[in-house]
């Protein structure tokens, strides 16, 4: 069963090296200190010949060495289960919280790979990493998926992110196996909206949004995920210059090169997510622009842009083809914002579903606190001098 957002796993009492407390607090990690990829890493695990007291070496260069050669993988209070996922420079694993039973997805990087040199102005790996984690830590909102804890583990040579497991994956997985209703649609994104309105007030941009990057815990309660390529800017109305994120959800300015508003292009690519969402397909016919290398890819994604109108389907409700017309102008200027965006009339009932979300979180919020409140007094009572 996956964790519930608003109701954070209790946090662990592990020894790790790095580990958050408050959400919004990062410890410094000592990337700049971890061993190259050439050094073995020493791991230490109970011997059964020698009995419980004494230890056996097992050396591993990397996590996947120390999976592969653990029946039983467990790093601090997490149980590492099988691998669920894989990006360019990191893999995702279900992993079990020991005391509690929770599942997490683990996000897990190798130092090595992280720490690895870089050719001219190409911007280190391990600081793209820790720009993510600096990003989440700063972010907490209820359809944000949440950063539980991070963990630099020397023993497999690895930075271990943790974060709550959506069971029913991700919504292109949901897309793919079924049609979403109108209903289905306006709860979701609202809820992206919602999530997207707040971390835009932070001045964060997010920089990649596709359905393949919102989780889904159930059929009311979807979450905003990877900030991986995101940004935090200096002002509200910084413009950016360099492009990131999936191409075909790249907006037209950010196609024409040049600097261009980073917040209005997050909702051009919320634009592009609701409608495949809806349609199963792209807008503008961009999956011919699908296939090709990331440059020519981006080229095509111009092009197409410059000459293709938006074409809704017939079958696309009154509310849902007015708000996509919105969302997907090509005229920035003209786009709303997500402050806008989130009180269209499409998203009535979507918010009173928001409304019974946020007093769950508030009363979850408030068990939390008088199981805190209890657990501080039993410990008052047992230090407590006759």
């Amino acid at each position: 069963m996956g964790c519930i957002l608003g109701q954070p796993l209790p946090k662990p009492t592990g020894s790790t090296t790095s580990q958050l407390g408050d959400p919004k607090v990062v410890s410094s990690l000592s990337l700049s200190n971890a061993q190259n990829d050439e050094k073995l890493i020493s791991a230490y695990s109970n011997s059964d010949e020698k009995g419980d007291d004494q230890q056996t070496v097992r050396t591993f260069f990397s996590f996947s060495s120390f999976i592969l050669q653990n029946e039983n993988p467990v790093i601090f209070e997490w149980h590492f289960l099988r691998e669920i996922g894989k990006g360019s420079m990191s893999r995702v694993f279900l992993a079990q919280h020991i005391e509690t039973g929770e599942m997490c997805a683990a996000k897990v990087y190798n130092k090595a790979l992280l720490l690895r040199q870089t050719l001219g102005i190409e911007e280190p790996p391990f600081r793209a990493v820790q720009r993510e984690i600096e990003i989440m830590a700063a972010i907490s909102h209820r359809y944000v998926l949440p950063l539980i804890e991070v963990i630099e583990d020397d023993l497999s040579n690895s930075l271990i992110m943790l974060m709550p497991f959506a069971d029913n994956g991700t919504l292109q997985s949901v897309v793919d196996s079924r049609q979403l209703t109108d209903e289905n649609l306006a709860v979701c994104f609202h809820q992206i909206g919602e999530a997207l309105r707040y971390v835009h007030s932070l001045n964060i941009v997010h920089r990649d949004i596709k359905p393949e990057n919102i989780l889904v815990f159930s059929d009311t309660f979807f979450s905003l995920s990877d900030f991986s390529v995101s940004t935090a800017l200096s002002s509200s109305d910084e413009e950016l210059v360099d492009t990131r994120g999936s191409p075909a959800f790249l907006s037209p300015e950010e196609c024409a090169g040049g600097s261009f508003m980073p917040k209005p292009a997050d909702v051009w690519a919320y634009g592009v997510s609701l409608y495949a969402a809806a349609f199963k397909k792209l807008p503008f016919n961009l999956e011919s622009a699908q296939g090709k290398t990331v440059a020519n890819t981006v080229f095509a994604v111009s092009q197409i842009l410059k000459t293709e109108e938006l074409y809704i389907p017939e079958t696309a409700s009154k509310g849902l083809r007015e708000l996509l017309e919105w969302v997907l102008t090509k005229n920035v200027e003209k786009r709303p914002n997500f402050e806008e965006l989130v009180n269209h009339w499409w998203f009535k009932e979507a918010r009173e579903i928001d409304l019974i979300n946020i007093e769950a979180e508030k009363r979850a919020k408030a068990e939390e606190e008088d199981t805190n409140e209890e657990e501080e007094d039993k410990e008052d009572d047992i230090f407590q001098v006759p």
